[in-house]
């Protein structure tokens, strides 16, 4: 449930409902399971890390529990809990390797092919060597992640000739040059793959031959006949709009007599372990003061950090709104995506932009006025789970925050009730058509890539994905 806040001078931030019964709700929901100190035994090997970095062993014993509860590994557990930088992790790191640390990369000075770029941006495979040009030669990058320390001390002892070219850097850092690095096949996938795999759900060529020479003969025929008989050509059009407009009232009053109360989010215990990775999108433009309180709204929501990923993606050239951004504390888990500036500004193109470089299995849009229910994303996953692959999408109902504030924030809760209560719920249980309401979306990666994605042409794009999901035989609820 997104709680949004119209007004009269239009959209700005809500202030956040007291949420802390609900959030103990969600947190209840989850089993975090039975981890003992023993989880922490196969993390002896970090102890002098941990020591390096001055982490106190009580805090490293939890961490290595929640690892072992999360089914994760100590160090994305380590970095999601904020304890320590991701700089100061990898300083020690490279410390303890022996190895040079570089906290700056340029991205001309890398070495790498544009297949390769979006696999580690993809996969987010710290266990790749990247090459880069240096005065001297060529060195390697490396960022490990996920990999034991042990492991690393005897590549290099096996290998001594390497520890010459070999070099720590951060993952953020790291993957903010392989980033910049991918703009251009980044830009190719977001502008040009679903026109290229399929031409006919495209919004790139507004009309077809046909359809123009049908639009033409219309057209003709309504002059024609306006200036033969112009009363007649006046009633049979006035006719023609007032039929589909009733049709629309007409079928939001059937869809009203099912109208249902807002209900408690149905939540089942679940175990961390079984939780995947979860993709938050969110495309920014000109949203500077939106920020503060966009980024607090995601720091309640419920899910393993480790297994969480929120991807902010604004256009390169909007230095208000990446200003803002900069100005915060950003944990791991959130990262900014910058899309080049391009003739095409529109809010598919940023997110068909991002969605290469995310690895969630469910992902989910958000706006940046949208407040989340806290257990939202726990929800929705229980109902991937449970309805299995063909239900592609499911659509949290938004609600309006301030709906006492002025006339049109009143005209703008009823509309939404309407549709979020009544017309949606009515459609998804008759299995038809169900027009996304372009936030709050929760996808299936897998039914998400296989129908192309966003369309970068269509400024409907929620309504257009709703469709094509439906006529490629997947269902959204």
């Amino acid at each position: 449930m997104a709680l949004i806040d119209v007004s009269a001078h239009g959209w700005r931030a809500a202030p956040l409902p007291q949420l802390k019964q609900r959030r103990a709700g969600a947190r209840d929901a989850v089993r975090a399971g039975a981890p003992t100190p023993q989880a922490f035994s196969g993390h002896a090997e970090w102890r002098p890390l941990i020591e390096r970095m001055g982490l106190p062993s009580d805090a490293a014993l939890r961490i290595a529990m929640q690892a072992n509860v999360n089914d994760t590994d100590f160090q994305s557990e380590l970095l999601a809990s904020g304890a320590v930088s991701e700089e100061a992790f990898f300083r020690a790191l490279a410390d303890d390797l022996g190895l040079p640390f570089v906290s700056r990369i340029d991205p001309d000075k890398l070495i790498i092919r544009e297949e390769q770029c979006l696999m580690l941006l993809r996969r987010n495979d710290g266990r790749r060597l990247v090459k880069v040009e240096e005065t001297d030669g060529i060195a390697y990058l490396v960022a490990p992640e996920r990999t034991r320390i042990s492991v690393l001390h005897a590549l290099l002892r096996r290998n001594p000739g390497v520890r010459g070219r070999l070099r720590v850097t951060t993952t953020g850092e790291l993957r903010s040059a392989l980033l910049k690095r991918a703009e251009q096949p980044l830009m190719r996938i977001a502008v040009r793959d679903l026109f290229d795999r399929y031409p006919e759900y495209s919004a790139r060529i507004g009309i077809t031959a046909w359809q123009g020479m049908v639009w033409g003969v219309l057209v003709t025929a309504f002059v024609i006949a306006m200036v033969l008989a112009r009363d007649i050509a006046y009633a049979v059009a006035h006719g023609l709009f007032s039929l589909c407009f009733i049709a629309c009232i007409a079928l939001r009053f059937v869809a009203a007599r099912f109208v249902t109360p807002p209900l408690r989010p149905r939540i089942a215990a679940a175990e961390r372990r079984e939780m995947p990775v979860y993709s938050v999108l969110i495309a920014l433009y000109d949203e500077a003061v939106m920020v503060p309180s966009l980024l607090t709204a995601l720091e309640r929501i419920e899910w393993p950090r480790s297994k969480l990923e929120i991807k902010l993606c604004c256009e390169a050239d909007d230095r208000s709104t990446l200003t803002a951004i900069r100005a915060c504390a950003l944990p791991s888990h959130i990262e900014v995506i910058e899309t080049p500036p391009h003739a095409l500004r529109t809010k598919p193109k940023a997110l068909s932009y991002a969605l290469p470089v995310t690895r969630g299995d469910l992902i989910v849009l958000y706006d940046a006025e949208d407040r989340p229910h806290p257990a939202q994303l726990i929800e929705a996953w229980q109902r991937f789970r449970d309805r299995g692959p063909e239900l592609a999408c499911v659509q949290a109902p938004l609600e309006i925050a301030n709906r006492e504030a002025s006339v049109i924030s009143r005209m703008f809760f009823f509309e939404y009730a309407t549709l979020f209560r009544g017309l949606l719920p009515w459609l998804s249980r008759r299995g038809l058509m169900l027009p996304l309401g372009g936030t709050s979306n929760h996808f299936r990666r897998e039914a998400l890539e296989a129908v192309g994605g966003w369309d970068p042409y269509n400024v409907t794009e929620d309504a257009d994905l709703g469709l094509r999901l439906t006529r490629c035989g997947y269902r959204a609820r």
